[in-house]
């Protein structure tokens, strides 16, 4: 079971990362935007194409490596985890490679052609943006937090009657492998580490009300409609993300105050269950939405392709297409230029808090047991 397990993962993130340049806007190719009017260009399109054909190719090798080298040796479940675990950093380390080998070329490609060259710059700003956005409320992510938070209350009601020793990781077989010394820290840990996640699902819910909408000059109401969307079914995301985590952390927490509703068989099936439903969720989302609503088609509009118009060029503002520094812009997310979904402004001091406290925290709590 983990080796299928953890084939599946290896050959969902090759197929992710091999289509995403089909995922992305077109007019952003490896990170760098690309004018309307030269979405088609022959060298754009043949780079995006072998792209696709190299990380898929590799991928797949590394994967058949993988499963040939899992079934011809008796290795036990936990270093057949770990090595599996590895395959899969080596393959996001080598698509990473060949993106950045992508991006320069393409960045260079725009310079020698002169792609904004004599093109007026233009911003488009919808003033009723935030008015027109369809995020779920608030106070929908402030429910599983409190929840969570009446957790932690009726933990320490249950204290005395909890085991001595709390378990802090499930095996495979989803029995207990690991334990802590009981203390009112090791009992709720497991909440507190919850109760950040769900925080950071609510921050990025709010990011996004204040993130400024990048609306394509040359098609301006399919690309209004496209950001709207976009951000109207990352809420949702987020939101089934949010419920999933709490249910399945809970239950975890639960069963150490109440033994006896504990089941090897949930424990090994619940964050299985947790993890493809994710995986299918992401690729759905992924194919069904596009980064910036790329994928969802809106009928009634037609790019402009006026050779004198071009969107603002903030290509200096994204360090190697990934990676946005621009401390003039108040926006805390933005959407990515290479992937499906958001990152952050590393110009915003504040960006860097959202993105380290939650991480520490969670740090300081799990390695404190």
């Amino acid at each position: 079971m983990i080796i299928l397990l953890f084939g599946f993962i290896l050959l969902f993130i090759t197929i992710l990362q091999a289509f995403t340049p089909k995922l992305v806007k077109q007019t952003e190719a490896f990170g760098v935007y690309v004018p309307e009017q030269y979405v088609k260009e022959e060298t754009v399109v043949r780079l995006k194409k072998r792209y696709t054909q190299v990380v898929l190719l590799v991928g797949i090798i590394i994967l058949a490596g993988y499963l040939i080298w899992a079934l011809s040796q008796k290795q036990s479940e936990e270093v057949i985890a770990l090595v599996g675990i590895g395959v899969q950093f080596c393959i996001l380390f080598i698509s990473l490679g060949y993106y950045f080998a992508m991006h320069f070329r393409v960045k260079k490609l725009k310079e020698v052609q002169g792609w904004i060259v004599g093109k007026q710059e233009v911003r488009v700003v919808d003033l009723q943006f935030q008015e027109k956005l369809q995020l779920l409320p608030r106070i929908v992510f402030i429910i599983p937090m409190i929840i969570t938070g009446g957790l932690i209350i009726y933990t320490f009601m249950k204290y005395a009657q909890m085991p001595d020793m709390i378990p802090t990781h499930w095996g495979p077989s989803g029995q207990p492998d690991a334990f802590s010394k009981k203390t009112y820290f090791s009992a709720l840990s497991l909440p507190l580490i919850l109760l950040v996640m769900q925080g950071m699902f609510l921050m990025m819910s709010e990011g996004m009300k204040f993130s400024g909408a990048r609306i394509n000059p040359a098609n301006k109401k399919t690309s209004l409609a496209q950001q709207l969307a976009f951000r109207k079914y990352t809420s949702w995301f987020a939101l089934f993300i949010t419920i999933s985590v709490t249910l399945m952390m809970g239950y975890f927490h639960l069963q150490t105050i109440h033994p006896e509703i504990s089941s090897p068989w949930v424990m090994f099936a619940l964050p299985l269950v947790f993890l493809v439903t994710t995986l299918v969720s992401v690729g759905i989302y992924a194919v069904k939405v596009g980064q910036g609503g790329s994928r969802i088609k809106i009928k009634g509009d037609s790019p402009n392709l006026e050779d004198m118009i071009a969107a603002v060029e903030d290509d200096r503002y994204w360090k190697g297409g990934m990676f946005y520094v621009n401390k003039d812009d108040p926006s805390i997310l933005v959407e990515k230029r290479f992937g499906v979904g958001w990152t952050l402004n590393f110009g915003r001091p504040l960006s860097w808090i959202v993105l380290f406290l939650p991480l520490i925290i969670i740090f300081v709590i799990a390695f404190s047991l």
